[in-house]
């Protein structure tokens, strides 16, 4: 059994941050590293996207650990599976209506509201009802997590990467971890993994993770074929 494992973060490793659909090398390397490695993907996007991005792997980490997809198991933790914060995200999706956001409503596999993402690079400064969400999401107890750039997630509750890789690991039976991340939500990932790879790219200058290998993301595919 293969008790190796590389996890991926999607946007700003796998794929251009704003861009949807993976980069062109993408496929083609995961189907060589699936020779001797687990592969999953861990990201704040819903699991459903990412099993249609990424087919090739192993085991999906969505909606930042909110969803697991491993093993032949679905796992949630309790508190995602409250309806009327479920109900809360998606009357509070309806509010965001200034046409420059990028807004995500994060479902999961089986049809529920588990998140919002909300990014607003494109405005000239931020929208008074992404002020106004994020207000009232603190305010109904939605768990919101917020980035050092023009972006913020709004959770039906408390979650993180690091948390959904635990249960994954368990499922899997993976005893070694090269987690592959770029955003302040993969730091506590860095932390907890044997190899943590920080990938750079022109959206996170401003973070410096410590005890991290560093590569920048068009340098990827050769650092992974090292890897072979």
């Amino acid at each position: 059994m293969v008790d190796r494992a590389l996890v991926f973060d999607y946007d700003g490793v796998l794929a251009e941050i704003g861009k949807d659909i993976p980069l062109p090398w993408v496929q083609g390397v995961l189907r060589e590293l699936k020779r001797k490695y687990r592969l999953l993907i861990a990201s704040t996007r819903s699991t459903s996207f990412l099993v249609e991005q990424v087919p090739s792997a192993d085991a999906y980490i969505g909606v930042n650990g909110l969803e697991v997809l491993a093993g032949g198991y679905l796992v949630y933790p309790l508190r995602a599976l409250d309806e009327r914060r479920s109900r809360d995200v998606e009357e509070l999706y309806e509010r965001l209506r200034e046409p420059c956001l990028r807004v995500e409503l994060k479902k999961s596999l089986l049809g529920r509201a588990l998140g919002l993402g909300v990014g607003w690079r494109r405005c000239p400064s931020k929208p008074a009802d992404v002020v106004a969400v994020e207000e009232e999401s603190e305010k109904r107890g939605l768990f919101v997590f917020k980035y050092q750039r023009p972006f913020i997630e709004v959770y039906v509750a408390e979650t993180s990467k690091a948390v959904g890789l635990r249960v994954a690991r368990a499922l899997l039976g993976v005893s070694e971890v090269y987690f592959f991340g770029d955003s302040e939500s993969d730091i506590e990932v860095f932390g907890e993994v044997e190899h943590p790879v920080f990938v750079r790219n022109e959206y996170n200058r401003h973070l410096s993770p410590p005890g991290v290998v560093e590569v920048w993301q068009q340098d990827l595919p050769a650092f992974l074929k090292r890897l072979l």
